[in-house]
């Protein structure tokens, strides 16, 4: 009996450690996925600054030179608010706009590799 129950405490501690090793494999994987896909963040900061920072400001605070002229005020992108966005939103505001804003959509003027660089750059305005 004794013998039976260190072979079962054996096998948990073997599945528990499989299980764990598992789990940090896939999310090493996840993490590289992530950042394979996630853009160049200093191309990203170029194409920001040249299309976004005239109303967001440079820093994506939403203070840029024209956006003391816009109603409603241009949205502060290193705000919670803004950062706490799924990728799935942010990139539908970026994509198609903002009814109601001079948020205009992005559609067709970024290419794929372009808008993964902008959106690292975006998510690196996170406070």
């Amino acid at each position: 009996m004794i013998r039976r129950f260190s072979r079962m405490k054996y096998a948990i501690k073997k599945k528990a450690g499989t299980t764990l090793f598992v789990g940090l494999a896939l999310g090493m994987l996840m993490a590289g996925l992530a950042v394979a896909g996630g853009g160049d963040i200093e191309k990203g900061k170029t194409l920001y600054r040249q299309s976004c920072g005239h109303c967001h400001g440079l820093d994506g605070k939403g203070d840029g030179e024209m956006g003391g002229y816009l109603n409603p005020p241009p949205a502060n992108l290193a705000s919670e608010k803004t950062q706490s966005k799924s990728d799935a939103e942010l990139k539908d505001v970026i994509m198609k706009g903002r009814s109601g804003t001079a948020m205009e959509g992005f559609e067709g003027a970024l290419e794929e590799e372009q808008f993964n660089d902008l959106f690292a750059y975006l998510r690196s305005l996170k406070p």
